[in-house]
Formats: C-alpha cells, sequence, structure tokens
C-alpha cells in the first residue's frame, strides 16, 4: 500500500490544506472528480473524508461531494487535542 493509498494520510494533506485555506472555506469537492485527478480510488478518498467530517473540516451536502467547512475555535481547538493525542 503506497502512502496516497492510505486515508489517513490523504486526510492529511487535505487537514493540512484547509488549515493554511489553499483549501477555502465552501469549496466544493466532487468525489469522483478528485479520486481521478488524484490517482487514487474513491473509496480511500471517502475514508479520508470521513476522517476530516469527524475532525469538523468538512460537510457532506451530497453524497457525492464535501464541502469545506468554516474553522471555528472549538474545532481548531478539538484538532490541536486530536493530534497532540496522537504524538503522546
Amino acid at each position: 500500500m503506497s502512502l496516497v493509498d492510505n486515508p489517513s494520510t490523504v486526510a492529511s494533506r487535505y487537514r493540512d490544506a484547509i488549515i493554511t485555506k489553499r483549501l477555502p472555506v465552501g469549496a466544493t469537492i466532487e468525489l469522483d472528480r478528485e479520486a481521478k485527478e488524484l490517482g487514487i480510488s474513491l473509496k480511500v478518498l471517502k475514508q479520508a473524508m470521513r476522517i476530516l467530517t469527524t475532525m469538523g473540516l468538512v460537510s457532506w451536502p451530497t453524497p457525492d461531494t464535501v464541502q469545506v467547512r468554516a474553522l471555528t475555535t472549538q474545532t481548531l481547538q478539538d484538532l490541536e487535542y486530536s493530534l497532540t493525542r496522537r504524538r503522546l
């Protein structure tokens, strides 16, 4: 399994893009097209987006798309806590 076949790695890359605002609030990601462009399976991309959903970074307005959510103070605090716990 390569790194881009790992949902956690894919989620980390998107997480970084969202936090640094390379993916702005409201950006819509069409999952089929994105998976093809990245050369990864749709299943891996959906798993990565589920991880981001639990972090509060994206929502699923339709079954085929996700949308970047606004970063709230609470979301950032929860994310910081989550990342800190992983390092322990």
